[in-house]
C-alpha cells in the first residue's frame, strides 16, 4: 500500500461557514485502456482488467464546519492505495498500468453527522489535470529506491500522466 504521490489538495469555497460537510474522494478508471511505459510516453497496450469495486475514502477532518474546509488547502495525503485486490484494510483499490481519475464529494452531514440519507445535499468534482497512471514501483527503473527503502517489496506508486504534468507546469 502507497500514499498518493504526488498528494491530492483542494482550495474549497462557497461553503455554508456553520454547517458541517463531509470531504470524501473516491479513484473511478479514467478509460477502458492498459498502458506501457516505453521510449519515454505512456501508449495503449490492450483492455483494462476489470475494475474492483470503487471504495471511499472519508477525509479525516469530516465532519466539520464549512469554516473549517475553507480556512486552508484541503489534504488527502493520508489516502492509502493498494493494488492488492484482497486487501482488508479499506484502502482503494487501483490495478497497475491504468489510468484513473480522483474525484472529490462534498456532502451536507445529516443530523447524526452522517451521510447516505436520501435526502442528503452532495457536490461532486473532478479536476482532469489530475488524472494520473498507477504503476508499481519495480515498473519504473526512473523510481528514486529512496522511495520505497522504509518497506522493500513491490508497492503502489501514482504518477500523474504526461498531460496533468504540462498543464500544471504551464498554469497560471
Amino acid at each position: 500500500m502507497e500514499r498518493m504521490f504526488p498528494s491530492y489538495k483542494v482550495k474549497v469555497t462557497g461553503l455554508n461557514p456553520r454547517v458541517k460537510y463531509i470531504l470524501l474522494m473516491d479513484i473511478v478508471p479514467a478509460d477502458d485502456h492498459r498502458y506501457k511505459f516505453a521510449d519515454n510516453k505512456w501508449s495503449v497496450t490492450g483492455k483494462a482488467e476489470p475494475a474492483m469495486p470503487g471504495r471511499l475514502y472519508v477525509h479525516p477532518d469530516s465532519p466539520a464546519t464549512g469554516a473549517h474546509w475553507m480556512r486552508q488547502l484541503v489534504s488527502f495525503q493520508k489516502l492509502k492505495l493498494t493494488n492488492n485486490h484482497l486487501d482488508p484494510f479499506g484502502h482503494i483499490i487501483l490495478n497497475s498500468m491504468h489510468k484513473y481519475q480522483p474525484r472529490l464529494h462534498i456532502v451536507k452531514a445529516d443530523e447524526n453527522n452522517g451521510f447516505g440519507s436520501k435526502n442528503t445535499a452532495f457536490c461532486t468534482h473532478v479536476f482532469p489535470e489530475t488524472a494520473f497512471i498507477a504503476v508499481t514501483s519495480y515498473q519504473n527503473h526512473k523510481v528514486s529506491p529512496s522511495l520505497w527503502e522504509p518497506a522493500p517489496g513491490p508497492r503502489l506508486l501514482v504518477y500523474m500522466d504526461a498531460c496533468a504534468r504540462s498543464s500544471q507546469e504551464s498554469g497560471p
